[in-house]
């Protein structure tokens, strides 16, 4: 028989062995495969509430949607059906952050759950997908750099502090492109000076421009349309004037640029449609440089002093060495320039000099025979010819200088890109 203290024994290590056991069973559990089981188990709470929110969605109680989506949310937050439609939801009642949360948990979670609602093509597709999709719509959304003011005019969404400061650098990095290929490189600095701040957001519409053809956004004829309806803003004598509002801020060709990638890029991906996708360009093409305006700026009034006049013809050559006009544009507004300070107005043509007078020598009688002379011992010669007293006096023409052959200019800059294509 065992005694008492054996006994106590005995039942304390059956007791160890059961708890132990009772370890190893709950540590069973918790292995990944029932982890996942639990995770699985989890996601269908609050799928009924998610079910009401989408019929909610489809009868357009967005309001409703979203009360319903809040509650099945806060039973399962990875629910990607209460996800999705609140999401739509957000969209359609301007909660463009709340929409943006949302699609953000979607791509997190992802998963081949599929859906039809907000799919571009209608047809199942990974909730995912169709998240990041949205996604990018809504930031193509919110950056819109074109608005329209109180007469429908397309402006653009940027104040004229940033506009200044953003046409400084696209000046400066214009003129110093200019410099690095030129052989003898200007100072760029006072080339800024000249211009006051409209002048400036004239000069970077047309640099802007000229960039877009380049990078084949644009094509030839809407430059050469642009440019030519517009060219009254950077010569004003020679010119109509440009379309009104050229003068207004503008974002710099970069920001304007990288828009344009951004929605070549969302129409790839199938998140907006082409005619999407041209209808933003053409406004903000439009924004830039209008090709028909309906109303024109003022007329510049020509410089009636030295200085003003001196001050123009600086901003021209600034203006060549953007590559902003020709060699004969530029001549065509300089001759403008002096004719209004009254420099090279037309000068009376002088009267012809009368021809010289060729003077005539008079006849010289023959001489007369000589007296015979008397015997006195002298003997006078006779000349064999007569001598002429008047010497003949032969025509000078006098030939007129040319006058000295202007300073050959630079080649004519080609101002036309080589477009090929808009997109």
């Amino acid at each position: 028989m065992f005694s008492k203290h054996a006994n106590q024994k005995i039942i304390c290590s059956a007791l160890a062995l059961s708890l132990l056991g009772g370890c190893a069973i709950f540590d069973k559990k918790d292995t990944d495969e029932e982890s996942g089981w639990l995770l699985r188990q989890f996601e269908k709470d609050g799928q009924e509430l998610a079910n009401r929110a989408t019929v909610a969605y489809s009868k357009g109680d967005f309001k409703k949607t979203q009360e319903l989506v809040s509650e099945a949310l806060k039973d399962n937050p990875r629910n990607q059906q209460a996800l999705l439609v609140g999401a739509l939801a957000a969209e359609k009642l301007g909660r463009i952050n709340r929409a943006r949360q949302y699609y953000e948990d979607l791509i997190i979670i992802g998963g081949d759950q599929t859906s039809v609602l907000g799919s571009s093509s209608g047809a199942p597709q990974k909730i995912a997908d169709i998240a990041k999709e949205r996604l990018r719509t809504i930031s193509i959304k919110q950056s819109e750099i074109v608005i329209e003011d109180k007469n429908g005019t397309k402006v653009f969404n940027i104040s004229q502090e940033a506009a200044s400061a953003q046409s400084q650098k696209v000046i400066t990095r214009a003129l110093v492109q200019k410099n690095n290929a030129a052989a003898a490189p200007r100072s760029t600095s006072p080339a800024l000076d000249l211009f006051t701040p409209e002048e400036q957001n004239i000069i970077t519409r047309f640099l802007t421009l000229k960039e877009l053809a380049e990078k084949d956004l644009i094509t030839k004829e809407e430059f050469l349309t642009r440019r030519q309806t517009n060219i009254g803003g950077l010569l004003p004598l020679t010119h109509k004037p440009g379309a009104a509002g050229i003068d207004a801020p503008v974002p710099s060709p970069d920001l304007i640029i990288e828009r344009i990638n951004v929605l070549k890029e969302a129409v790839e991906s199938r998140a907006i449609t082409p005619r999407e996708f041209s209808a933003e360009r053409d406004i903000i093409i439009e924004a830039l440089m209008p090709p028909s305006p309906r109303t024109r700026m003022k007329p510049k009034a020509p410089s009636k002093d030295i200085l003003g006049a001196a001050k123009d013809l600086r901003k021209l050559e600034a203006l060549y060495d953007l590559n902003l006009i020709t060699s004969k544009e530029k001549a065509a507004e300089k001759k403008a320039i002096e004719k209004y300070l009254g420099i090279n107005r037309a000068q009376p043509k002088p009267a012809p000099a009368p021809a010289a007078v060729v003077a005539q020598p008079k006849p010289v009688p023959a001489a007369q025979p000589a007296a015979p002379a008397q015997e006195t011992g002298i003997t006078v010669l006779q000349p064999e010819q007569p001598l002429n007293m008047v010497e003949k006096i032969e025509k000078i023409e006098v030939i007129q200088p040319l006058p000295p052959a202007p300073a050959a200019e630079g080649a004519p800059t080609n101002i036309v890109p080589n477009v090929t294509s808009p997109f």
